[in-house]
This record gives structure tokens, C-alpha cells and sequence, in this order.
């Protein structure tokens, strides 16, 4: 089995450890992150049993010839510190995998770059291409004949209409949507929810508008609609 270190300690690291060795993708051999991440003075740290190691001391413990590597972190400054982490691991030697659930939604055309995490139930239609250093979350849809350009994160439930172009570096929200035929400058911000059916340039901010709290509390609520309180038995269970 080819082996491979995760840069990360966090919530991200620990989704793509998790599917990695769940799907036996690859063997996980270490962990790795900035040294003045780690404890001071900590020795002998793990991660899921795994040594951690200081990023700047990686490839004198695991050369790159004998190891890949695959950068985990979230989309801090809009992506460019995982893009910044991607650059410095190559400059390294290490070649960046990607991670393609086998219950992701695509067929033989999928076209995916480096250090990609591509979640369950993501749907890759026919002419997409996905740039590097792309995360697509559970239940997304990227629709046919779009172009996700490098360093984006596509939140779970999104959506790109087909023949879309979505500029790097670029966040788009859990469950917001992008139009078919549309181009979205680099650096874009999608808020949750939102809904866009024009083109931007780059930079550009959508955000949707939240649910506002109602003015009873639930309980008081389902009373009023003649709806079972909550914790009430029935003679249903």
C-alpha cells in the first residue's frame, strides 16, 4: 500500500484521516504540522497513534523519494494558507495526492488535480474539470462542462449549474447555489444559502439573509399550533 503524511492536526486533518483509512486509500505513516504548533517541549507527540513531526524536520524522518503527502487545513484567508502549505511540501519534493471517496458521483471523466479532498455523495458531472488543492464536501454538485479553478472550497450541498467557472481560491457556503453559465471571480466569498444567478468579478461577497428566531419557544410554539409538546408521551410511543 502506498504511504502518506497529513499536514494537520485539526478537524480537517482528522475528516481525512478518517476516509483514508476507512476507504484503505493509502497508509497513513505520520502527521506533520509547523513546529510552533506543537507543545513546547513536547517529544514523542502522536496523532491516532501516528508520530508527529515538525514540518521543518519532515523530509530528513520520511524522504519525499518514499512518501507523498497530503495537505489538511480549512480555508483560513480564503484558502491561501492551505495553498501556502501546498507550495512549501512540493518545494520539499513531496508529490500531493488527492482523496476521491468511492462514493463520490462521477464516471471516467472525472478530471481532478492535486492535494483534492472529494467527499461521499459529491457529483463530478461529464466535462468538469476540478483545479489543485479543491475540497468538496459531502452531497455537493459541480454540474457538467464546469471549471473549479485551484485552492476552492465548495461547501456540503452546494451547487454549480452546469458550465459554470469559479475562480481560486473562491469559498462557496453549505447549500448555496451558482446558476449554469456563470462566472464567479477569484477570491469570492459564498455566504450559506446563497443564491447567485449573475456573473462577478473577482472579490465578490454573497450573503444570505438568516432565518430570523420566532417569538415563542417551542414549546409554546407546538401549543399553539395543537402540535404534541416536546417530551409528551402518545399512546404510540
Amino acid at each position: 500500500m502506498k504511504t502518506v503524511i497529513i499536514f494537520g492536526l485539526g478537524k480537517i486533518a482528522d475528516v481525512a484521516y478518517q476516509h483514508i483509512v476507512r476507504d484503505r486509500a493509502y497508509e497513513v505513516v505520520a502527521f506533520t504540522c509547523d513546529a510552533e504548533w506543537l507543545p513546547k517541549g513536547d517529544q514523542g507527540s502522536t496523532f491516532y497513534g501516528r508520530p508527529v513531526v515538525p514540518f521543518e524536520e519532515i523530509e530528513r524522518l520520511y524522504p519525499p523519494e518514499s512518501v507523498s503527502m497530503f495537505v489538511a487545513i480549512g480555508y483560513h484567508d480564503l484558502n491561501a494558507v492551505r495553498a501556502a502549505k501546498c507550495d512549501a511540501a512540493k518545494a520539499k519534493g513531496y508529490r500531493l495526492i488527492s482523496y476521491v471517496s468511492p462514493r463520490a458521483d462521477h464516471g471516467p471523466w472525472l478530471d481532478v488535480g492535486e492535494n483534492c479532498l472529494i467527499l461521499d455523495s459529491v457529483g463530478i458531472q461529464p466535462g468538469v474539470r476540478i483545479g489543485n488543492n479543491v475540497s468538496l464536501w459531502n452531497n455537493a454538485l459541480v454540474g457538467h462542462h464546469s471549471i473549479v479553478d485551484d485552492h476552492c472550497w465548495i461547501a456540503a450541498g452546494a451547487t454549480l449549474g452546469g458550465g459554470v467557472t469559479l475562480g481560486a481560491r473562491s469559498f462557496v457556503g453549505l447549500n448555496a447555489t451558482i446558476g449554469g453559465e456563470l462566472s464567479i471571480g477569484a477570491a469570492s466569498f459564498l455566504g450559506a444559502a446563497s443564491l447567485v444567478l449573475k456573473s462577478a468579478p473577482p472579490r465578490s461577497v454573497f450573503i444570505a439573509p438568516g432565518t430570523e428566531k420566532f417569538r415563542l419557544d417551542s414549546n409554546a410554539f407546538l401549543r399553539m399550533t395543537r402540535m404534541p409538546a416536546l417530551g409528551s408521551a402518545t399512546s404510540k410511543g
